[in-house]
C-alpha cells in the first residue's frame, strides 16, 4: 500500500470487481483508451485473479486509488521492461473526483515508487492529443512530449 496525504494506492483485489466493471465499461472513457471495448465481469475477474504484486510476472501493476477508503480511480504501470528499466503509466479518475488534485497526488506517489522502489529509469504515457486534462497532469509532473502521443519522464538524480 502506498500512502499519500489524501489518497492511498493499493493493489487491486476481488472487492474492486464492481468498480472496475463500471470504469472499464463507461463509454465516456472510451475516447481516451488505447483499447476501447466492453469487458464482462468474468474477464475482469480473471484479470484480478491473475494480478500480482510482482511486476515481473505480468509486466504490470494496477493500483486502486482510494480517497477516504472509497475507490475513486485506477493508476497502472504497464509494459514493464526490466532490461531498459522503463514502464508505461495510465491513470483514470472517476468523473466525480476529477479536478480535485487526486490524480496529481496519485501520479506523484507512483513516480516516486517507480524510481525509488522499482529502480526504473524512465516512465512514459501514451496520451491522445485531445486529452488536455491528461496532458496537463503529466506535464505538471515533468513528462515531456517526445512524439505525437508519447510523454516521457526520466529519473532525476
Amino acid at each position: 500500500m502506498l500512502v499519500g496525504k489524501n489518497i492511498t494506492l493499493r493493489l487491486i483485489n476481488i472487492n474492486d470487481l464492481d468498480f472496475l466493471f463500471s470504469v472499464e465499461n463507461n463509454i465516456n472513457n472510451f475516447q481516451f483508451s488505447d483499447n476501447p471495448k466492453f469487458y464482462s465481469k468474468e474477464e475482469l475477474l480473471d484479470f484480478i485473479n491473475n494480478s500480482s504484486n510482482d511486476i515481473t510476472i505480468y509486466n504490470q501493476l494496477r493500483f486502486v486509488i482510494e480517497y477516504k477508503k472509497n475507490q475513486i480511480g485506477f493508476i497502472d504501470l504497464f509494459d514493464y521492461d526490466s532490461i531498459n528499466k522503463k514502464a508505461g503509466v495510465g491513470i483514470i479518475i472517476d468523473e466525480e473526483f476529477q479536478n480535485k488534485n487526486y490524480g496529481s497526488e496519485s501520479l506523484d506517489i507512483l513516480i516516486k515508487y517507480s524510481f525509488k522502489e522499482l529502480d526504473l529509469l524512465s516512465l512514459y504515457a501514451n496520451i491522445d492529443p485531445s486529452n488536455f486534462k491528461s496532458i496537463s497532469l503529466f506535464e505538471k509532473h515533468g513528462f515531456l512530449n517526445k512524439e505525437k502521443l508519447l510523454y516521457i519522464l526520466k529519473k532525476w538524480d
